[in-house]
């Protein structure tokens, strides 16, 4: 324990069953809604044993499961778990590496190339992109996202997250300073969705 309680621990250890018994309990309100469980975090495939058991789990329950990834993990060692899931929701949080780099601190290429074979694999796979204006929401970066995403990939459509700040109490908890970012207006979006459009892929909106 910190002695002033100027830091707290967040979070509990909890087993598989632990997470069940709460999933069966809620059991009726997803086949009522039509609904799920969606594994997310943090990233749910850091734990791959873990989500792997609770998405078997679920599928012999009849329960629909979906998983939100940054896609950064071996496929190889997870591919099972994608086909036994109903929805894949995964980043793209820019197509050039050095940005994507410097923005996050690992390459890009491993998650591309992940989105590319989940989407040969999974047929309802929707890409993400959690838009700040000073970062990727410029022509340049959408245009070569709809690029990849129609000439390598079998994704679904894509969903567009604006940026917003309720990541800076975490990063007050942990005593760090946050980037200034900026949310895309709305004409902003509506630039992005015309060009997404204009390479015919389907945008998503679960509003």
């Amino acid at each position: 324990m910190c002695p002033t309680g100027a830091r707290k621990l967040i979070g509990s250890t909890v087993t598989v069953d632990d997470v069940l018994k709460v999933i069966k309990r809620d059991a009726v309100f997803y086949r009522e809604s039509g609904g799920g469980v969606t594994f997310s975090g943090g990233e749910p495939f850091a734990q791959p044993e873990f989500l792997r058991q609770l998405v078997a789990a679920c599928s012999r329950l009849g329960i629909d499961t979906a998983v939100e990834t940054s896609g950064y993990f071996d496929f190889e060692q997870v591919k099972d778990i994608f086909e036994l899931l109903d929805c894949v929701f995964v980043d793209i949080k820019h197509m050039d590496d050095e940005c994507h780099k410097k923005m996050t601190g690992v390459s890009n290429r491993k998650i591309l190339e992940n989105i590319t074979l989940i989407s040969r694999l999974h047929p309802n796979t929707i890409v993400r992109v959690p838009l700040i204006e000073e970062v990727n929401a410029h022509e340049k970066n959408i245009k070569a996202m709809c690029e990849f995403i129609r000439k390598e990939t079998q994704v679904k459509g894509i969903e567009l997250l604006p940026y917003h700040d309720f990541g800076e109490s975490k990063y007050r908890a942990i005593g760090a300073q946050g980037q200034a970012f900026t949310t895309p207006t709305a004409a902003k979006m509506a630039a992005v969705k015309e060009i997404i459009a204009g390479y015919g892929i389907n945008i998503v909106d679960y509003k």
